[in-house]
């Protein structure tokens, strides 16, 4: 009896120890009985993947056209080869993202995520600039601060808040998913818990196609299997327009850099530079730059432009709104650029403006790409100091923005004044800029102050976007035709008037002073809203809303080296049809400003202006939105200044142009 009792609770001892290990063991593993096989995970992943990839090309098309689906749907049904291509490269972008995390629903939301954000920057960029994202604005990320103070603040939280919400969706999804299908991974060793080897081959098969998809339109070739493609590689709001944002996107990566051009190398730049140093030697008849100017002001004018030149689709009452630079026009030398931009990217203008170099091949912003990397350019600055001038910088902005704390120095200013350093801070009403009255009393200050000469570069702010910024409460230039843009353009030609008259108070200062000054001014380009000539069908038409003003000025006399009539046959040969208002100077890209100024005033100039006399003279356009699809006559001189260039911006820098 005892031995029975005693196996009777030995069995039920044992019968407790498997429910206990059987109840652990459940515990464990709960998802278990819901394990789904590898095959049919992959393969929903892979579908849910390409579902999205589907809905997220509509959603980028979509924001692209500014989110105008008739738009959107139009482009989708006339360019199929094109959408199925972009639908191809966003799943190869999912398909990566999803073999890192491992995660399809995470890989979902972090994806739309990822575009809402993108898309959002591209319509800001084109509400502000009438210019598509491009890759080098994402170098620009230093200045993100300086960039959203152009941006509703409303619009930057309603998209953080739609980004968070998105991605926290996505991983309740994920871990709903893993709750539901999740696979038991007890008693795995640990490369099979994180499931390394497929995650590697998955994503190096992703990467193989993404590579292999995107490499022909990096390189510009094709692909083949995309008929449809239509490259414009001078206007990028055309080429996204023809081909959509994924391949616009793609086909700008490989301008971040200048392509180096055949022949170059430390044996041709020697050679370039014995040649111009030559005939600089050779000539007697210049003098030295202090000994015929004091003082010399650089004026760039932000988003000043003529709105004579456009009444064919502005025409405006309230006479005229630039008074003072068409009295200018007819009493100093003075002409229009054509800025090689429309509406935005200040600093590629500057950059020629202060350099005479050009921006033409490499189509970056060499503020951001290349001049950071370098100890010294050979800028005005540069120049006046080896005559003794102390040099100084203005900008009425952060002077962070295209790293101008950085360049200026490697420019030769000994002094950079910025928006937070300027004693003079009045505003156009409710603007948020300092006016150009602010930045002419600051050059002011230090013309009169200054012990030696000077050199003063200001770059101004007063007309920058937005347009309606400054909310002027009496609009005295109504346009006679109502346009979309119609508030922001009438705001924009009152900004302008004020800006002229600001500038005659300075020039009046300037007319008093006993140092002999000269003053060379430009607007860098146009407002980024005059849709009816950029987006004309008429070249003529696109090329009028390129021009700007410039002229040089002196409280001294100074005439040009050509007639009112001679500009006009220069102009008319360069396919410019407007009247001439008396400019005696011909119209050229900003590379061309300072060697007109030097020409002027007949001062010794660095031996690289010498070949832009022969540049000035031949091809003095070089921007792509001039030239299109065709090319400038390619002559020993501008392949040697491609050279320069290319040594310059990414080169090796065997030449500074002294």
């Amino acid at each position: 009896m005892v031995k029975s009792q005693d196996k009777q609770e030995a069995d039920a001892t044992d019968k407790s120890i498997e429910s206990t290990v059987e109840k652990k063991h459940k515990i464990k593993t709960p998802m278990q009985k819901h394990t789904m096989p590898a095959v049919y995970r992959v393969l929903f992943s892979f579908l849910l993947l390409a579902f999205f990839s589907v809905i997220f090309t509509w959603f980028l098309f979509w924001r692209q056209n500014l989110c105008d689906a008739d738009v959107t749907n139009e482009f989708i049904q006339t360019h199929q080869d094109i959408t199925v291509y972009s639908c191809l490269v966003i799943f190869c972008l999912m398909a990566i993202i999803a073999t890192v995390t491992w995660r399809p629903f995470f890989t979902v939301g972090l994806s739309f995520a990822i575009l809402s954000v993108i898309t959002f920057i591209h319509i800001q960029k084109f509400t502000l600039r009438a210019a598509p994202l491009l890759p080098e604005d994402f170098q620009m990320a230093g200045s993100v601060g300086n960039l959203t103070s152009f941006v509703d603040s409303d619009a930057i939280v309603r998209l953080v808040f739609g980004v968070v919400f998105v991605l926290v969706g996505s991983i309740f999804l994920e871990y709903c998913m893993r709750k539901v299908c999740g696979r038991n991974r007890n008693g795995l060793p640990w490369w099979e818990k994180i499931s390394i080897i497929p995650r590697v081959t998955w994503t190096l098969v992703a990467l193989a196609i993404l590579v292999c998809v995107t490499k022909p339109i990096i390189d510009h070739e094709g692909p083949d299997w995309v008929p449809g493609i239509n490259y414009v590689g001078w206007n990028q709001t055309e080429n996204y327009e023809n081909n959509g944002f994924v391949i616009g996107f793609l086909y700008n990566l490989s301008r971040l850099s200048m392509p180096e051009p055949e022949g170059y190398s430390q044996d041709a730049m020697q050679k370039i530079a014995e040649k111009y140093r030559a005939i600089k030697a050779a000539d007697n008849e210049r003098k030295p730059l202090d000994d015929v100017v004091e003082n010399i002001v650089f004026i760039m004018n932000e988003s000043f432009y003529d709105p004579a030149l456009l009444t064919k689709h502005y025409a405006h009452g309230g006479g005229d709104i630039t008074p003072v630079l068409h009295q200018i026009f007819r009493e100093y030398p003075s002409g229009y650029m054509y800025s090689p931009e429309y509406g935005g990217n200040t600093a590629n203008v500057e950059f020629e403006g202060q350099t005479g170099l050009s921006n033409y091949w490499a189509q970056t912003i060499p503020y951001i790409n290349s001049l950071s990397k370098v100890d010294s350019v050979l800028a005005i600055a540069n120049w006046a100091k080896g005559f003794d001038f102390e040099t100084t910088a203005v900008h009425a902005y952060d002077g962070t923005m295209y790293k101008r704390y950085l360049i200026y120095p490697k420019f030769g200013y000994d002094e950079f004044i910025d928006a937070d350093k300027m004693k003079y801070t009045e505003k156009e009403f409710s603007s948020e800029y300092n006016n150009d009255r602010s930045t002419y009393n600051e050059i002011w200050d230090i013309l009169k102050d200054g012990d030696g000469p000077q050199l003063v570069t200001a770059i101004t702010m007063q007309n920058h976007g937005p347009y309606g910024g400054a909310n002027y409460p009496k609009l005295d230039f109504p346009l006679l035709q109502e346009d979309q843009y119609s508030w922001l353009i009438e705001s924009n030609f009152q900004s302008l008037h004020t800006s002229d008259q600001y500038l005659g108070e300075l020039l009046e200062k300037i007319d008093s002073l006993d140092e002999k000054t000269v003053v060379i001014w430009f607007g860098d380009h146009a407002m980024g809203v005059l849709d009816k000539y950029i987006k004309s069908e008429d070249k003529d038409e696109q090329d009028l809303a390129h021009l700007t003003p410039y002229f040089v000025y002196a409280n001294f006399d100074i005439e040009s080296e050509y007639t009112v009539a001679e500009t006009t046959k220069i102009n008319a040969e360069l396919g410019f049809k407007f009247p001439t208002r008396g400019v005696d100077l011909p119209t050229v890209t900003p590379n061309c400003l300072l060697n007109t100024m030097y020409n002027i005033l007949g001062v010794e100039k660095p031996a690289l202006f010498y070949l832009l006399d022969t540049i000035c003279e031949d091809t003095p356009i070089l921007a792509n939105s001039y030239w299109g699809d065709e090319k400038p006559e390619q002559s020993e001189a501008l392949k040697e200044y491609e050279f320069v260039n290319y040594d310059v911006l990414s080169g090796k820098h065997y030449w500074n142009g002294d």
